[in-house]
């Protein structure tokens, strides 16, 4: 094995780290991830560190060091894809390819398109509405909470594709939802709106990343623990602003 091939194998290594981070993995299986891979093709000295921005990876052969740090500029939630490449890493083990297939694998589930926009849409609006009937809403609450968080979801389909800052489109959401419910309830269509508004900020609230965040801090992984933690408190700060900011512009308005 030469040196190229030694930085292919560790590329290919990274690449299905960086795809699982991306898409809402945990740290552990990051690295797991790219130990698999790396054992696959013949490479048992490795070492790999992951964070929710940066991917590091260092391996040993005939005595020489290699090493390759990935960034993680975006982060979602795409579970699928997760599980296609940790079958992938799995896969490999047993069944050996070269490192330029295993590049155009990856490449593969990384071109995985999402849901497309009608079943998000449709998803967020049911989800909203049995958040309203969680909370103890009526019919009405339940019909207006599907037309909210459809609204709601084709509004942050729209952010995410203009690559707007999390901070800002969760921002913009915790506004929207705010004064989506309170439009209903100035109108009388909702005697009890707010049911609407917490509701349609469900789909919105990071449970993954905080689960992840509790999980990565068990493992002993505090570093990553604690970034998942602050990048959830400052989801939920951003929908908290937004919401408040909504709320208070809407109350002036009404006064």
């Amino acid at each position: 094995m030469d040196r190229y091939e030694m930085g292919d194998i560790i590329d290919v290594a990274c690449r299905a780290g960086k795809i699982i981070l991306e898409n809402g993995g945990e740290t552990y299986r990051v690295e797991d991830t790219m130990r698999y891979v790396c054992k696959a093709f013949g490479i048992n000295e490795c070492d790999c560190y992951a964070t929710p921005t940066t991917i590091i990876i260092s391996a040993k052969h005939n005595g020489e060091v290699f090493s390759r740090m990935m960034r993680i500029n975006t982060r979602g939630v795409d579970l699928y894809k997760v599980k296609l490449v940790n079958e992938f890493s799995r896969t490999i083990v047993n069944q050996p390819m070269t490192s330029v297939e295993a590049k155009a694998v990856l490449a593969e589930i990384d071109a995985t398109p999402a849901y497309n926009l009608i079943i998000s849409v449709a998803a967020a609006a049911l989800g909203t509405a049995s958040f309203t009937v969680i909370f103890g809403g009526g019919i009405m609450h339940f019909i207006s909470g599907m037309l909210l968080g459809a609204i709601l979801r084709s509004l942050l389909s729209y952010l995410s594709k203009i690559r707007l800052e999390y901070f800002t489109t969760n921002l913009l959401g915790g506004a929207t939802a705010a004064a989506g419910g309170w439009v209903m309830g100035f109108s009388g269509i909702l005697p009890d709106w707010w049911i609407v508004t917490l509701s349609a900020i469900m789909q919105m609230v990071p449970g993954l990343i905080f689960t992840n965040a509790l999980r990565d801090s068990a493992a002993g992984d505090l570093v990553s623990g604690s970034s998942r933690g602050v990048e959830a408190l400052s989801i939920v700060a951003a929908l908290a602003c937004g919401a408040g900011v909504a709320l208070m512009l809407l109350a002036r308005l009404e006064g």
